[in-house]
């Protein structure tokens, strides 16, 4: 769960960044090391949102005690759900490679039917509309 949220919160920072990318340098010639590109505002600004939002996943994602009372009783009970939930995925009943074969062929069946009865019914009004005069 970590780790989703820390792709999100990088895709998050990402957006940021493009959506400040013409913004202006935060000093004249300021460069990040090692990438040489400029280091605008709309860089350092997603810098601190994914550190910042890093930092928070982190704390939540692992129970740290942060010493703010809605932090750490949020992060408890986030570590709390995931603990429950790797054990009721731990009772799951997984299919077998051939019950899982089995039902992908049966709803791809069911769609195929499905998809050319209401292609039928949708030819059949269509003509019966247009008999009439209505389309």
């Amino acid at each position: 769960m970590g780790a989703g949220l820390g792709l999100l919160t990088l895709m998050a920072a990402h957006a940021l960044y493009g959506s400040f990318i013409e913004s202006p340098e935060v000093y004249a010639g300021a460069r990040v090391p090692l990438v040489e590109m400029p280091l605008t505002w709309g860089l350092a600004s997603a810098i601190v949102f994914f550190i910042i939002s890093t930092v928070i996943i982190g704390a939540l994602t692992t129970g740290l005690e942060t010493g703010l009372g809605t932090l750490d009783s949020n992060s408890k009970k986030v570590v709390e759900f995931l603990i429950d939930t790797q054990g009721e995925l731990q009772k799951v009943s997984w299919p077998t490679r051939e019950e899982l074969t089995g039902s992908t062929v049966v709803v791809i069946f069911s769609v195929i039917v499905l998809g050319i009865y209401i292609f039928g019914v949708d030819w059949v009004i269509t003509r019966v509309m247009q008999w009439i005069g209505f389309l």
